[in-house]
């Protein structure tokens, strides 16, 4: 019962996350399609990510009994898997250094994210 409970959580972030990647490659794609450069598509798509991954492990964090780097970890891992799935399947990209730096990176957001989540609880005296 514990395992069902804690997967349709991870479920809820997984979903929310995969919608708001479709969201913004659909926006992105309009971008493209009216001569904006893909440059600056991808370092907008770079950065929104980065802010999804930070957004998604703190809000997690907020709701959690672990400890916020291990929170971070295990929420961005699961995104990362996540985001590694769709591009396999969507891309057939091979894995480069540049794409272990950009994962390393997300990977980074979500632990502070997870951190920054866990230290900002709010403490109930009894």
């Amino acid at each position: 019962m514990i395992i069902i409970k804690k997967l349709l959580v991870y479920g809820k972030y997984i979903g929310l996350f995969i919608l708001i990647e479709l969201f913004i490659s659909f926006i992105l794609g309009l971008f493209n399609l009216i001569g904006v450069s893909s440059y600056i598509t991808s370092l907008i798509s770079f950065l929104i990510n980065i802010s999804l991954f930070f957004t998604l492990s703190f809000i997690k964090g907020k709701h959690t009994n672990k400890k916020g780097i291990i929170c971070g970890l295990i929420n961005g891992l699961i995104l990362i898997l996540t985001l590694f799935i769709i591009t396999l399947i969507l891309f057939i990209r091979h894995l480069s250094y540049t794409t272990l730096l950009y994962y390393l990176i997300l990977l980074s957001s979500s632990v502070i994210g997870g951190i920054l989540g866990k230290n900002t609880q709010t403490k109930t005296r009894t």
